[in-house]
């Protein structure tokens, strides 16, 4: 696996190819970061100082030496340990705001408002020229996603924060996820705001990928299933208006012992009371209910021969398939994606956090299209 060190124009100058280990993590709503050891000889003290920029082949990603570190190891060599986060780190170095208020109003999809508080700082440069992120293009070196994002239009109030965490709590309240990439060929750089493809067999685009033991690539299967951080009510007290917000599959009638209800205090917001204030109320308490849903879901590890191969059959933010034994079917999203070269050998693995659980006596559990493995799709006998 080879390390690039990338110019002020991120385009290659010098390659790393020896090294005693190497863990580059990227992820799908967060940034992602890596661990680079080598020998401390003259030459790498030199090349690898805070500040620098460093690729591999195998990703779009960027990566920033943050922490130097220089130390005897177990059998006497003097080691050179550098590490940092992924470019998305530069959000978090610019502040979401109007520069006016203390909070900055914004209308739209959650997709839009995601991308226009990137445009207006980060592009625009509207608090301070100086802002504005280099190199940066209209577009991306991936096609758009094929999971439609909500088209629900609402009105958000973004505290003042950094660009990162404003981004960040939308993606997540949300299901995107977001990117700052390199176009490894010149010097460009794009910000995308996705939300993956759908590669489980409930869809007939791209071929499934499914994990599970009876495919030989998926051992030692964990399950759980918890309602203990579940709510689906949430009273938004807020200073001039005060409402409830329902979550999904609850209404006015839900009462009695299906009735869980989360306060969320939205006291700091001054709007005065009408439909715009009753919009932003209604999104904090959307966005409060998104983080207290069920947890009913399996895991395991993926075995590294795997035919389902990273960047190829599937990328960060896919939905992919895992089975249990006994039929249980989770729809995880791809979360993290690790690559690790060290003694032991090159790898490559994903993180994958549940999107949708399907029970087997559940419905969702019977007439759904399978891949088999081979060409064609199959029916799940409704027998299981």
């Amino acid at each position: 696996m080879e390390v690039y060190i990338l110019n002020d124009f991120l385009l290659r100058v010098d390659v790393i190819d020896v090294y005693e280990s190497f863990i580059w993590t990227e992820r799908w709503a967060e940034m992602g970061d890596f661990e680079l050891v080598v020998q401390a000889t003259p030459q790498n003290r030199r090349r690898l100082l805070p500040g620098t920029r460093l690729a591999h082949h195998k990703s779009f990603r960027v990566m920033t030496i943050e922490t130097v570190e220089i130390k005897e190891d177990d059998d006497g060599r003097i080691m050179l340990t550098v590490k940092g986060p992924s470019l998305e780190q530069m959000l978090d170095d610019r502040i979401a705001s109007d520069g006016v208020s203390k909070e900055w109003i914004l209308t739209g999809t959650a997709g839009s408002i995601a991308r226009q508080i990137f445009h207006q700082i980060c592009r625009e440069g509207s608090l301070n020229i100086s802002d504005k992120i280099p190199h940066l293009t209209v577009g991306s070196v991936y096609p758009l996603s094929t999971i439609p994002e909500s088209e629900l239009s609402y009105s958000a109030a973004i505290p003042i924060s950094t660009v990162y965490e404003a981004i960040v709590e939308i993606c997540e309240a949300h299901d995107m996820g977001f990117r700052l990439i390199r176009n490894p060929a010149w010097t460009a750089m794009y910000f995308d705001v996705y939300t993956g493809d759908d590669r489980t067999t409930l869809q007939t685009v791209f071929k499934p990928i499914v994990f599970s033991p009876d495919l030989d690539n998926l051992t030692n299967i964990t399950e759980l299933t918890s309602i203990a951080q579940t709510k689906n009510v949430a009273y938004v007290i807020g200073l001039n208006d005060s409402i409830i917000v329902y979550g999904e599959g609850a209404d006015e009638t839900t009462a009695g012992f299906n009735r869980r209800v989360l306060y969320v205090d939205a006291t700091d917001i001054e709007d005065p009371a009408g439909p715009e204030l009753t919009s932003i109320l209604t999104n904090k308490g959307l966005d409060a209910l998104s983080k207290t849903r069920p947890l009913s879901a399996f895991d395991g590890e993926i075995n590294q021969n795997s035919e389902h191969k990273y960047g190829i059959d599937y990328h960060l933010g896919d939905l992919v398939e895992m089975r249990s034994i006994d039929g249980g079917i989770n729809h995880m999203r791809v979360t993290e994606q690790i690559f690790v070269s060290d003694a032991e050998g090159e790898r490559s693995y994903p993180s994958l956090t549940v999107k949708r659980f399907i029970a087997p006596e559940a419905w969702d559990a019977y007439d759904v299209e399978t891949w088999d493995g081979g060409d064609q799709f199959d029916t799940w006998d409704s027998d299981l």
